[in-house]
C-alpha cells in the first residue's frame, strides 16, 4: 500500500538532529552519528469499560522503548552568504539490504551511511551532502501483539524522548494508514552555522510485522517540503521488512 508524506495541520516551529548547512558552507567530510499521508483519520482512542465504582483508566501497553535518535553536530568552518540553508541533494536511488535480510529501502546513492545499532536493535541513519536532509530506519523485535493505540503510544513517547527538548518542538495528530501503520508529523526550530533559525519537518511511521516493530523517520527543512516530497515518497514506499529474519 502506498504511503506518503505529509506537512503538519497547522505552521508549527531535537541534542540537534542535523548540524544544518547554509548556503555558502563547505560540504561536510562525514555524515553526522545518528533522526509521511493519505486521508486524514481521526487518532484511535482507548474507552474502558464502565465499572460501578470509578477507576483511573489502565495505561496502555507499549512496546520497548526505542533507542533515543542522537546525531552529532558537526558545524562547517565557512559561514554562509546570503542566510538560506543549502537544499537537500536527493541522487539517484539505490537498494540498500542490511545484511541480516530483516529490511531494504531504496537510498539516494550520494547519501552517507551511519550504523548506530545494537545487537538486539538495528538503527540506521543516512544523511545527505547538505547535511539538512536524513532518512531513519529503527527496528527491534517483540513477539507481543500490540493495538495500534499501544504503537501510538510508544512512537509518541520515542518522539518526545528523542526531540521534545528541542526549541518549539510539536507533533500533529496520529494519523493511521492504509497498510496499518500510523504517521506521526513533528516539527522543531533548529539553527543553522550561520546562526539562522529554520523549521525542521519530521514524518515518523510505526508499523509492526510480525514479531517486528519498525520505526521509518524522514526529516528535511520545512520550506523545502514541497519540492523533496515526490522523491521521499519513494524513498519511504520502497521500505520493506522481512518477517522472517532475525537482528540477532
Amino acid at each position: 500500500m502506498l504511503r506518503s508524506l505529509r506537512r503538519l495541520a497547522a505552521p508549527l516551529s531535537l541534542a540537534l538532529l542535523l548540524s544544518l548547512a547554509a548556503c555558502g558552507s563547505k560540504p561536510a567530510a562525514t555524515a553526522p552519528t545518528s533522526p509521511p499521508a493519505p486521508t486524514e483519520a481521526p487518532a484511535p482512542t482507548r474507552t474502558p469499560r464502565p465499572t460501578r465504582e470509578p477507576t483511573a483508566a489502565p495505561e496502555p501497553t507499549t512496546a520497548r522503548a526505542p533507542t533515543a535518535v542522537v546525531l552529532s553536530n558537526d558545524t562547517p568552518t565557512s559561514a554562509p552568504a546570503d542566510g538560506e540553508l543549502q537544499p537537500v541533494d536527493i541522487g539517484p536511488l539505490e537498494t540498500y539490504a542490511h545484511d541480516s535480510g530483516v529490511f531494504q529501502i531504496d537510498i539516494p546513492n550520494n547519501w552517507a551511511i551511519q550504523d548506530n545499532s545494537k545487537p538486539d536493535e538495528l538503527i540506521l541513519v543516512w544523511t545527505d551532502p547538505s547535511r539538512n536532509g536524513a532518512v531513519i530506519v529503527d527496528i527491534f523485535e517483540d513477539s507481543t501483539t500490540y493495538t495500534s493505540d499501544d504503537l501510538t503510544t510508544t512512537l509518541q513517547k520515542y518522539l518526545k524522548t528523542s526531540f521534545g527538548k528541542q526549541p518549539d518542538f510539536s507533533m500533529d495528530d496520529p494519523t493511521p494508514q492504509s497498510d496499518d501503520s500510523i504517521l506521526i508529523v513533528w516539527t522543531y526550530t533548529a539553527t543553522a552555522d550561520n546562526g539562522v533559525k529554520a523549521d525542521l519537518l519530521g514524518n515518523t511511521f510505526i508499523e509492526q510485522r510480525g514479531n517486528k516493530i519498525s520505526l521509518l523517520s524522514t526529516l528535511v527543512p520545512s520550506d523545502q517540503f514541497d519540492s523533496l516530497v515526490d522523491q521521499t515518497n519513494e524513498i519511504i514506499n520502497a521500505y520493506s521488512i522481512d518477517t522472517e529474519a532475525s537482528i540477532q
